[in-house]
């Protein structure tokens, strides 16, 4: 299997390619019979690891949970497409936050939330300390990536 990855230049073409790629769900096989809580710890406890290259990169879920591949780390870019395919397969509403904790404001993290009964929950499984549903107390700057 040869992974193929999309060079990525800005927000607005990274939440697309984030989008486009949780759209094949299909990818994530068994993976799919997990409860959202078992699925977020599994997508949390791969290891956190910042793209090498200097553009962002997003790749299909297929290739993000080969272990050739992904498995040996993630950002939170390819952490958001894994968490976004699972919730695309459950039919449940989802979207991409953009945030920064930055006296300056700059963006520089995106995780996913999704819909529930009680609103809008965080699914941010980026790092293996973080918690489904946690809140994001030290947020500057916030979008919205449609």
């Amino acid at each position: 299997m040869k992974a193929k990855f999309e060079n990525l230049y800005d927000r607005a073409q990274t939440g697309a390619a984030i989008y486009k790629s949780a759209e094949y769900f299909r990818d994530l096989g068994n993976y799919l019979d997990l409860s959202l809580s078992d699925f977020f710890d599994f997508v949390r406890r791969i290891p956190y690891l910042e793209d090498s290259e200097p553009t962002e990169l997003v790749a299909r879920p297929q290739f993000l949970i080969h272990k050739k591949h992904g498995l040996k780390g993630l950002d939170c870019k390819k952490k958001a497409v894994l968490m976004g395919a699972w919730f695309n397969a459950h039919n449940t509403p989802w979207r991409l936050v953009a945030v920064s904790e930055r006296p300056d404001k700059q963006i520089h993290h995106v995780f996913p939330q999704f819909f529930d009964d009680n609103g809008w929950q965080n699914a941010d499984a980026t790092y293996p300390d973080y918690r489904l549903f946690d809140r994001k107390p030290n947020v500057t700057h916030a979008e919205i990536l449609i």
